[in-house]
């Protein structure tokens, strides 16, 4: 799974550690938007969990994978968002922003 590092302790105990970029401390999501983004990019970027401020780049996400979220976003919530966003909105809590944003502008 990921990006794993074979750690041979003894000839007995072989551990398997995940290694991750250096994200700072995790934030769990607090809004049912930032629960569902954060369900998507888990899944897609195969994590166990994603904070709301991680970053999708330093996750190991890419343009390939950007594609495939953002139809995913707009299959669970039913709003097309602009895949450029993630260039300006690199985090779920500002990715959820701006879907909170595209969502009170189609209300009015």
């Amino acid at each position: 799974m990921g990006n794993e590092q074979v750690d041979v302790q003894d000839s007995s105990t072989i551990v398997l550690r995940r290694e991750f970029p250096l994200l700072g401390a995790y934030v769990a999501p607090r809004t049912p938007i930032e629960r569902r983004l954060a369900e998507i990019w888990r899944h897609a970027l195969n994590m166990d969990q994603v904070g709301v401020n991680d970053n999708f780049e330093e996750l190991g996400g890419d343009s390939l994978l950007a594609v495939s979220i953002f139809a995913e976003i707009e299959e669970a919530l039913s709003i097309a968002v602009p895949i450029g966003s993630l260039s300006r909105s690199p985090t779920i809590a500002q990715l959820a922003q701006v879907i909170d944003e595209l969502v009170a502008k189609r209300e009015k």
